[in-house]
């Protein structure tokens, strides 16, 4: 047998001996997103705060919401000095002026507009507001229910569940309390995980 017919026929082995050696890339299909979570800012149970009481035996309703919404926003830390530095009845006035004197950045509406909301929904902040005769609560974005729009309210009051007010009845009441609220801008929790593919076979 000649070299030149021992190289080919050598080749020609290798070759056959390595067929399905080489690794196929795997094929994928891409899965439908789930729907935006709902509510948007969908604060852990374990994690929201319950009203206290202060040292002048007052309710401390704004700063259990503010802690709420500031734990959503992943500043738990900051969370918990507030809880410890503040308590007792506040007004909106001296809440933006103590998160100026913190350096925390914000964004407020007076007017019960709810565009605002509109806003805290679709970044997925959330918000602060007047909701209830003297009472603050966290306002965790609008959900979609039968066709109808409704506010979700964490109360610190009530932890552990979500109260649902449909828009228009939210709005209108929001105003009669005073219509203010607030949302700090800071980045909120990252979305709930999903498959987004799956390999096909």
């Amino acid at each position: 047998m000649n070299v030149r017919l021992r190289a080919g026929l050598a080749v020609c082995l290798i070759s056959i001996s390595l067929v399905g050696c080489t690794p196929q890339p795997e094929r994928a299909r891409r899965l439908p997103s789930p729907p935006s979570e709902q509510p948007a800012a969908n604060l852990p149970v374990r994690l929201h705060q319950r009203n206290w009481t202060g040292r002048l035996n007052q309710g401390s309703c704004v700063h259990a919401s503010l802690v709420n919404h500031l734990r959503w926003l992943n500043e738990y830390e900051l969370g918990e000095r507030w809880r410890e530095t503040y308590s007792d009845g506040e007004w909106d006035s001296r809440l933006r002026n103590r998160l100026d004197a913190a350096g925390i950045d914000y964004s407020y509406t007076v007017k019960a507009d709810p565009r605002f909301l509109d806003w805290a929904t679709a970044t997925r902040r959330g918000a602060i507001l007047w909701w209830k005769p003297a009472h603050c609560c966290t306002f965790v974005g609008w959900v979609n229910r039968d066709g109808r729009q409704y506010a979700a309210i964490l109360d610190n009051n009530y932890p552990g569940r979500f109260e649902l007010t449909p828009r228009e009845q939210f709005v209108r009441l929001w105003a009669g309390y005073g219509g203010f609220a607030l949302s700090v801008f800071n980045d909120p929790a990252s979305s709930l995980p999903y498959r987004s593919y799956e390999v096909i076979q």
